[in-house]
């Protein structure tokens, strides 16, 4: 008999530079209720775009899952078990070790979902925190981060590796 899964099947889409959407912050919230159903004893977290009201963005949900390395064989299970899959191997997250994927579909719409696993120790954590909460607070510098992915889509037909690549330069920059 097939189990019903909460997720379902990640197709990834083209990169596109989308409006702030304020229900993804419900999205977010409803994903990480599942997970922590799942997964009772860890830390799951609303990252990326979506997590900063008013930023325009990809419309994907990033959601950093927070554990010990003792832990993850039992996420990976529980990932699993609630139809998260392995990024495609031509997708730019293929190459993170501890991401998974999926979509979650929400009052009739599909919502695609990055989860971000990792170890409780590494300065990552922190690092992404800081960043969204920067986006949050600072509004110049959210400004010069949707100035940055607009010119991005302005260009044109450019890969998602790109925009992965625009936007980590910018992460890596705000970090110095």
């Amino acid at each position: 008999m097939e189990v019903n899964k909460p997720f379902r099947n990640y197709e990834p889409l083209p990169p596109q530079l989308k409006p702030a959407d304020p229900i993804a912050i419900l999205v977010a919230d409803a994903v990480i209720g599942i997970l922590l159903e799942a997964l009772p004893d860890m830390w799951i977290e609303h990252i990326g775009s979506t997590a900063v009201p008013g930023l325009a963005g990809s419309g994907i949900i990033d959601l950093m899952l927070v554990c010990s390395p003792e832990q993850s064989d039992t996420v990976t299970i529980a990932l699993d078990s609630l139809g998260f899959q392995h990024p495609p191997p031509n997708d730019p997250l293929s190459s993170i070790p501890m991401v998974r994927v999926a979509s979650f579909l929400y009052e009739g719409k599909s919502f695609l979902i990055h989860l971000f696993i990792l170890d409780r120790h590494s300065p990552t954590v922190n690092q992404i925190r800081n960043f969204r909460d920067r986006l949050r607070l600072d509004p110049a510098f959210c400004s010069a981060y949707q100035d940055l992915k607009r010119s991005f889509f302005s260009k044109g037909n450019l890969s998602t590796a790109e925009y992965t690549r625009v936007k980590s330069e910018f992460f890596q920059k705000s970090l110095s």
